[in-house]
């Protein structure tokens, strides 16, 4: 028995992989390695954001904290408004001070800047004008002050912050927002809000 046409056919056997097949073989690993680097990007973009939104609502709770003792213990709040540069205002009054002399804060929306800030002086004086920042990256179209007036349940003004901060301007824009009500411990159904620093609109 000749052993040559098992010779020839082996010659005549494709070995390896044709065109064809590498070519298919590449389109199928390109779609996985694009979707495999889709679902990568996402998963660092996800978790960028949720950093984001930690680190303006860990802004918020700070700004809120250093408010909750001067706020919460006030004798008085004013009514919100608008000041000469059009930014949203609010006044409270401290009695509760180290000095024993009365003490008027007033937070402002700074629109141009974007940040809450604070201005302190003695009662029945002019404001310094001497601010510092509770907090940076205002969306200051959507925060607020509201006077909560004395309802029926309450015999005290109540002061509601709204703030909404915003970090990394663009498609990875991260918002924070919250709202709290301090109620002014020290002030009572008789308090009058246009009597609570009123040097602070002249």
């Amino acid at each position: 028995m000749s052993v040559l046409p098992g010779a020839l056919a082996r010659l005549r056997r494709d070995d390896g992989v044709t065109l064809a097949e590498m070519a298919v073989t590449t389109g199928i690993m390109s779609a996985v390695m694009a979707i495999f680097t889709t679902g990568v990007v996402q998963l660092f973009q996800a978790g960028n954001n949720n950093e984001l939104v930690a680190m303006t609502q860990s802004q918020l709770n700070t700004a809120f904290l250093r408010l909750d003792r001067n706020v919460r213990y006030a004798a008085g709040i004013s009514r919100e408004h608008t000041n000469a540069a059009g930014n949203q205002v609010v006044e409270y009054l401290n009695t509760e001070v180290a000095s024993g002399q009365p003490e008027c804060a007033q937070l402002e929306l700074h629109r141009a800047t974007k940040v809450l800030r604070r201005q302190v002086w003695p009662q029945a004086t002019n404001p310094p004008g001497r601010w510092v920042v509770l907090a940076n990256d205002i969306d200051v179209a959507n925060s607020s002050f509201k006077l909560l007036d004395p309802g029926p349940n309450t015999g005290f003004q109540r002061l509601r912050i709204t703030l909404t901060t915003a970090s990394n301007p663009g498609r990875g824009q991260a918002q924070a927002k919250t709202a709290i009500t301090f109620t002014a411990l020290n002030s009572t159904r008789l308090t009058k809000p246009t009597d609570v620093c009123p040097e602070a609109s002249k």
